[in-house]
């Protein structure tokens, strides 16, 4: 299980640094930030998934298998 954590992990910090628009590449370090944290709410997130998801509804898209398969 900790495995396919660190593999997911990877594979998000991967496709973080394929994006070149800076405001949705803050966004998700922003979102990978969050998640890292042992308490995350959904309320804490929630927010920064629709901001991804109005400026890059591509992106959004890619990611959310990313995060699901944690």
């Amino acid at each position: 299980m900790s495995e396919n954590k660190n593999d997911n992990n990877e594979q998000f910090s991967i496709y973080i640094k394929s994006i070149t628009n800076q405001e949705i590449k803050v966004l998700l370090l922003k979102l990978k930030n969050e998640i890292k944290k042992p308490d995350v709410t959904w309320e804490e997130i929630k927010p920064v998934l629709i901001k991804i998801n109005e400026k890059g509804p591509e992106v959004f898209n890619d990611v959310m298998p990313i995060l699901l398969n944690d």
